[in-house]
């Protein structure tokens, strides 16, 4: 493995991103850049050149099955299968996972960590949506034809990771970004070794640029290095149900409750705009503007954990400018850690459910009441408990018997708008069950769901009518070793390009839903979970 690094002006990863895709298509439109980020909370990843990437669409003229398309990096080469299952391509992800271990075992190359935090060392990053779980787990849920990708992953054997340098004292300003090449073979290597030697110049070039521009607190504070970025109009999304469409669906989901069909629905309901087109300030251009413009501020106003950013080009396109599909995550919700021992070779699990959200109050007095009324709320409590239960229930497939546990129950835990309910499930899995069968098994995640999840997702398809597409999916990385992060897709947008060429987006935000529900909490519920990102986006500078 060779490294390299980089202080890239002490940007922080949110910051880097939007700066680094435009240096690097610049330097080479020709490569296959497919820049993914994942916060990790606070243990960031930037995949920047897949080896091979998979992305999973809507077949023609079938529910059952989908349409794979694969790219290959080293022969420059891509392929499609016109139909393939669900269950076999999970298998050909597991299948290729397990070979790479076993090349990395040979060569010893597995990180040898016992972390119950692990970070990304190699292996896939990549999402899941909400859509094709659901079609899954139910096939009386429809999914309305789309172009958006359903699934999209990449194997990034070359990538860049945050080290922090001790001898500064504030973290954020002691960045050191290291770029990591991993070979398996000696044909691979010397593959490898040309991209890294291109790469290592772009980056060199990247750092200097950006070195020129001097120090600064924030990025609004160094005039010339927000030239770097395009000039952003505010994004104003649009509710797509008026109060009374919600009322309408939330009356419909308690009429199921009432009949016993779940104890528990999740509703949401979704916010919709467009991108517009943006000036560049280096260049008398006129771009569509793209969600990873307004990713740094939506960073730094949440400072979500398990936040995350990608974007899929179709095969058709050939503007690596213009992303087909984005997808840009501030979610504060972990779904799955994977954490390998390596020497005992057990995976442990952990899941961290969110049930239960109160806002952030505005003096330090009413935040406090806030959050004890979250703690108090038997309400809360009681939705909280039955997705632990279903979670629970989830990971005893796959788990050694008796070591699932539940060590935290009805945590509290306080981000930058609101306060949420967090419980922590802990389990050992069977030797003989690849992690990945247990993320694909538990999706879509039972906090976004309802519960019976089968019958909560059945409901969800007849109420919402308009697809999840991604939402409520899952984003994260699982290296080869089966140590992994995935979060929940919640406070996530999504950009998708319309047949006339502009960009729709669409946010979303929702709650589960008892029979002790009450409408207007409810509702302002949702506005409590997206309010900032809102406001965020309308706002006419975002740099």
């Amino acid at each position: 493995m060779l490294n390299h690094s980089w202080r890239f002006g002490d940007l922080c990863a949110a910051e880097l991103l939007p700066v680094l895709q435009q240096h690097l298509i610049a330097k080479d439109s020709a490569a296959n850049w497919q820049l993914v980020w994942l916060d990790n909370d606070d243990e960031p990843v930037i995949g920047l050149l897949p080896k091979v990437s998979w992305q999973l669409y809507f077949a023609p003229d079938s529910q059952a099955t989908y349409q794979l398309m694969q790219t290959f990096r080293d022969d420059s080469r891509t392929s499609t299968v016109a139909n393939i299952t669900y269950e076999a391509w999970q298998q050909q992800l597991i299948d290729y996972c397990r070979d790479y271990e076993k090349v990395e075992k040979r060569r010893k190359k597995v990180a040898q960590t016992t972390s119950s935090s692990p970070r990304y060392h190699h292996g896939l990053i990549g999402f899941i949506g909400y859509d094709i779980a659901a079609q899954h787990l139910s096939p009386a849920v429809t999914m309305t034809k789309a172009e958006s990708p359903l699934a999209a992953l990449g194997h990034y054997d070359i990538y860049l990771t945050r080290n922090v340098d001790n001898n500064i004292n504030n973290k954020a300003n002691g960045t050191i970004w290291s770029l990591s090449c991993k070979s398996t073979d000696n044909s691979d290597k010397a593959i490898k070794d040309n991209h890294l030697e291109q790469l290592v110049s772009y980056l060199n070039a990247l750092e200097h640029k950006l070195t020129e521009h001097g120090q600064a607190e924030t990025l609004s504070e160094h005039k010339e290095l927000s030239q770097l970025y395009p000039l952003l109009t505010p994004l104003k999304l649009t509710p797509q149900w008026q109060k009374s469409d919600y009322k309408q669906a939330f009356a419909q989901t308690q009429h199921y409750l009432q009949q016993g069909d779940c104890y528990q629905i999740n509703l949401t309901q979704a916010w919709q705009g467009q991108l517009a087109s943006s000036a560049n300030n280096d260049k008398n251009l006129t771009t569509t503007l793209s969600l990873m413009d307004y990713l740094p501020s939506l960073q730094r106003n949440t400072q979500a954990p398990f936040a995350g950013y990608m974007s899929v080009n179709s095969l058709n396109n050939d503007s690596l400018n213009q992303a087909d599909f984005e997808l840009l995550s501030c979610s504060p919700e972990l779904f799955f850690t994977f954490s390998k021992d390596a020497i005992s070779d057990k995976h442990a699990i952990t899941t961290k459910p969110i049930k239960g959200t109160m806002p952030r109050g505005i003096t330090t007095e009413e935040d406090a009441t806030f959050k004890q009324q979250l703690l108090s709320s038997d309400k809360d409590r009681a939705e909280n408990v039955m997705i632990v239960d279903l979670l629970r229930n989830d990971l005893g497939k796959y788990a050694k018997t008796g070591s699932v546990k539940v060590p935290q129950l009805f945590a509290i835990e306080s981000f930058s708008n609101v306060h949420h309910m967090v419980s922590t499930i802990t389990a050992e899995l069977k030797a003989d069950t690849h992690p990945l069968a247990v993320l694909f098994g538990s999706l879509p995640a039972g906090s976004i769901t309802g519960t019976p999840k089968r019958r909560a997702v059945e409901i969800i398809s007849e109420l919402e009518i308009a697809p999840r597409g991604a939402y409520c999916g899952t984003m994260g990385y699982m290296n080869f070793d089966g140590s992994g992060q995935w979060n929940v897709l919640i406070r996530t947008l999504q950009a998708a390009r319309l047949e006339d060429g502009s960009k729709s987006v669409r946010l979303w935000a929702g709650g589960g839903i008892t029979v002790a529900s009450d409408v207007d909490a409810e509702y302002q519920e949702c506005l409590d979970k997206v309010g900032n990102l809102l406001a965020v986006l309308a706002q006419a500078d975002c740099s």
